[in-house]
Order: structure tokens, then C-alpha cells, then sequence
């Protein structure tokens, strides 16, 4: 006795999951269809209907090349059809992405971030000392503003520069007087509930 229903656990994998399995079904059909010249006029309206399943494609400026990409993908690589662009590599297709080392070096000061470090290394090598100057007031102003923010907690010109020579290795002899610091506009935090007023105009009397 025949199945009635044939559930897609029991059916093949989708390859490109936004364009369903009807139309991966279809596209493995075209693949058998003979002549060449037919199965390439199918293969063309293919496209037309892979435009209307996945129509942000469009907003790339190589779409018509993507969506060709996907059609060969789908079918696996074996729509012997004259496409209007190079059948994509499959080597390339399913080649694992380089593994991104991530950084290793331990932060000082963690709430400062690691860019913070990377901009006090590009400070001990400025040669120009007015740039320099300048640089680390930038820097002093964005750990305050920093620490305000997240830590509700206001540092002194005196801590400032210690941080700073600690995340230097003492590179920089930075003086708490020479630091010029920027503070941001704080802004008032809106109030996420309604002031109850029912009792605005009662008259409250104590209890004897």
C-alpha cells in the first residue's frame, strides 16, 4: 500500500530553504529535460520565478548573477544549461570560512574596552607633543564620560593619569593638570510610568 502522506523528514534536504521545496523539486525536474536549448529556456523562467520567492535579492547590484549562483547551487551543480554567467565553483561554495583568532592579550582595565588600548598604544607613538596633547584629552574625556555612563562613577584627573600610564607601561608621564576634560550633556532619563493622581485634590487628616 502506497504512503498517503510523505513527510518532509523523509524527503531530501533543502539546499536554499527561501526558495521551498516545490520549486527545488522543479528545478531537479529541468535538470532531465531534453533538448539543451529547452532545458535553458526553462532555466530562464526559473530565474523570473526565483525574482518573485526572494525579491530582496534585487536590492544587490549583481542579482541576476546571484540568483543564476543559487539555480546552480540547487541543483547541484548539474543544470547543463548556457548561462549568461560562469557556473559558480563548488569548492568555493562549500569551503569553510578562515578561523578569526580572537585576541589573546589581557585587558587592564576591562570597563575601558580593548579599543581604548589600541588608541593609548597609537598615542605613545605620536611624535608631535601638542598632537599628543590633544589626543590624550580626547582619551581622558572618553574614560570619564565612560566610567559616568556605565559605572556611575566620577573619576578624578589624578586616577585618569595613573590609568593612563598603567595602559601605556608608563610611555606617557601624563600630570593631572595637564588634562583637559570634555564632559557629555547628560540627558534626563524618561520616566517609564504614569504619576498617580487619584488622590491629588483629597484631603488627608492624621489619626489621633
Amino acid at each position: 500500500m502506497e504512503e498517503l502522506f510523505k513527510y518532509n523528514t523523509q524527503s531530501e534536504n533543502l539546499i536554499i530553504s527561501e526558495y521551498g521545496r516545490s520549486f527545488q523539486n522543479y528545478v531537479n525536474y529541468v535538470c532531465s529535460v531534453e533538448p539543451k536549448e529547452k532545458r535553458t529556456k526553462m532555466a530562464d523562467t526559473l530565474i523570473s520565478v526565483m525574482e518573485i520567492l526572494n525579491p530582496t535579492v534585487k536590492n544587490q547590484s549583481d542579482y541576476k548573477q546571484k540568483l543564476w549562483d543559487h539555480l546552480h547551487i540547487i541543483a547541484n551543480f548539474n543544470l547543463n544549461v548556457d548561462s549568461p554567467f560562469p557556473v559558480p565553483e563548488k569548492t568555493k561554495i562549500h569551503q569553510k570560512p578562515e578561523k578569526i583568532e580572537y585576541p589573546n592579550q589581557p585587558i587592564k582595565f576591562r570597563f575601558y574596552g580593548r579599543n581604548l588600548q589600541m588608541m593609548v598604544n597609537k598615542a605613545t607613538a605620536l611624535g608631535d607633543e601638542d598632537l599628543q596633547k590633544e589626543f590624550l584629552n580626547l582619551l581622558a574625556s572618553f574614560m570619564t564620560n565612560s566610567s559616568k555612563n556605565w559605572n556611575n562613577e566620577n573619576l578624578s584627573n589624578s586616577q585618569l593619569a595613573d590609568h593612563l600610564e598603567v595602559l601605556s607601561n608608563k610611555k606617557l608621564k601624563v600630570t593631572p593638570e595637564q588634562l583637559e576634560i570634555t564632559l557629555e550633556q547628560q540627558q534626563a532619563k524618561k520616566k517609564f510610568f504614569k504619576p498617580n493622581n487619584k488622590f491629588k485634590n483629597k484631603k488627608f487628616v492624621k489619626r489621633k
